[in-house]
């Protein structure tokens, strides 16, 4: 359950540099998340530790 809410915080916060990096609405930032997830064969909270990072 930890590691959960601690993954979903993780995309909270990437969405949140997407948004305010490349001025995305919300539902684009989780958008662009999801498909770079999707192509690069990788989890999401993955892909957004790296965003982060």
């Amino acid at each position: 359950m930890r590691h959960a809410v601690d993954s979903h915080a993780t995309v909270d916060q990437a969405i949140g540099v997407l948004v305010a990096a490349r001025r995305l609405p919300l539902a684009a930032g989780f958008e662009v998340l999801r498909e770079v997830s999707q192509h690069t064969n990788n989890k999401l909270h993955t892909v957004a530790e790296t965003v982060i990072a």
